[in-house]
């Protein structure tokens, strides 16, 4: 008798939060000019407005898959609206971001170096969940010390390079070592808007050691003129700590014009 109500206390509290739980929703557009042009505001002149880099702005783009953050009831679906922002750093840098739904963004910083065109240099991830009783969020950094490239000059289907990433959390002090290994793919025609693009492809191949163990594959589609990723293909998981983390989407944009 005693555990039945027990066990029915818990149902009850476990059914009280997931229902009454903040659920996400798609950033819009506007949403995210508004938040580009706060940031902007008042911001040092960068001296990435060079040939060969996109333009910083806003980007139309779509997005379907999921995140989990290994807590039964609080998957959630990312998309179908999901803007890019680019934003200009210095030394030829920009920042690629996805606002893959209220609950969650991505981005990825790249720059050119000694070995290629663009590799990457920095990665960040941001999660949140709310419920009654429940307030998680995390902004998990990845600092490459040996970047991946990601465009370099010659480079051909087949063709490969690695790099070196260090991981962390702002909810602990654990740390994640990330060996990324590069191949070049075959080139992929994709329209945008009524515009062909043979675009460049690469996979990345992710593996995570220490604090979290697991991987994550992606492949990138670029714009040869501007170095802009216009379609993006993910798919993680990683475990440590109490759960498991995973994540699955499929992004593309659908203009090549950015809104500022």
């Amino acid at each position: 008798m005693v555990l039945g109500v027990l066990v029915a206390l818990l149902v009850a509290v476990v059914l009280w939060i997931v229902i009454g739980r903040e659920r996400a929703s798609e950033l819009s557009d506007d949403q995210a000019v508004t938040e580009f042009r706060a940031a902007a505001d008042g911001a040092p002149e960068s001296s990435s407005d060079l040939p060969g880099r996109p333009a910083a702005g806003v980007y139309a783009a779509t997005a379907v898959g999921t995140e989990s953050i290994g807590i039964p009831g609080f998957d959630e679906e990312l998309g179908p609206n999901a803007p890019v922002t680019v934003v200009h750093g210095e030394n030829g840098c920009f920042t690629f971001r996805v606002d893959l739904n209220s609950h969650h963004w991505r981005s990825w910083t790249l720059c050119p170096t000694d070995t290629a065109d663009l590799s990457l240099v920095e990665l960040e991830s941001w999660s949140a969940r709310k419920a009654p009783g429940l307030d998680l969020e995390t902004l998990t950094t990845y600092t490459c010390e040996r970047p991946p490239d990601v465009r370099w000059q010659g480079a051909v289907a087949g063709s490969t390079s690695s790099g070196a990433c260090t991981g962390r959390s702002d909810m602990d002090d654990g740390v994640t070592r990330d060996i990324a290994e590069v191949e070049v793919l075959s080139p992929e025609a994709i329209t945008i808007d009524g515009q062909r693009i043979e675009a460049e492809r690469v996979r990345i191949d992710d593996t995570f050691s220490e604090a979290q163990t697991g991987y994550e594959t992606g492949e990138w589609w670029f714009d040869p003129a501007s170095g802009l990723p216009i379609r993006l293909s993910i798919s993680s998981e990683l475990q440590g700590g109490p759960s498991t983390y995973s994540e699955q989407f499929d992004l593309e944009l659908t203009t090549l014009m950015p809104a500022t």
